[in-house]
């Protein structure tokens, strides 16, 4: 899967680290919270979360399948939420990846500070 930047470029400060700290401390509830929210919105496929080294991401979502552009968006906008609730509150967004998979189809998006 591309990564948005697989080189950390310096411009960011120690902030996005304790965020993403924050983030791999709270994956397993995150996790869970994504699930249920997904499964409350009728979206019945699997939404992987990774958290980078580098980069601007502060997470990496994506799914093996692959959903309508609808479910997706919506599917995208739950992990933003959760995500952004998990850092208390803060204004995130994301952003479409490029991603492959071999002999299937498949669907990705960084989680970013606003």
């Amino acid at each position: 899967m591309d990564t948005i930047d697989d080189q950390d470029d310096g411009r960011f400060d120690d902030g996005i680290d304790a965020q993403r700290e924050m983030i791999r401390q709270s994956l397993d509830a995150i996790a869970n919270d994504i699930g249920m929210a997904l499964r409350d919105m009728g979206l019945r496929f699997p939404v992987y979360l990774t958290v980078p080294n580098s980069g601007e991401a502060l997470a990496t979502f994506a799914t093996p399948l692959d959903p309508s552009d609808d479910d997706w968006a919506a599917a995208s906008g739950i992990v933003t939420r959760i995500v952004s609730k998990a850092l208390g509150d803060i204004p995130l967004r994301n952003r479409p990846q490029k991603c492959a998979m071999a002999r299937a189809t498949m669907s990705a998006a960084d989680v970013t500070a606003n």
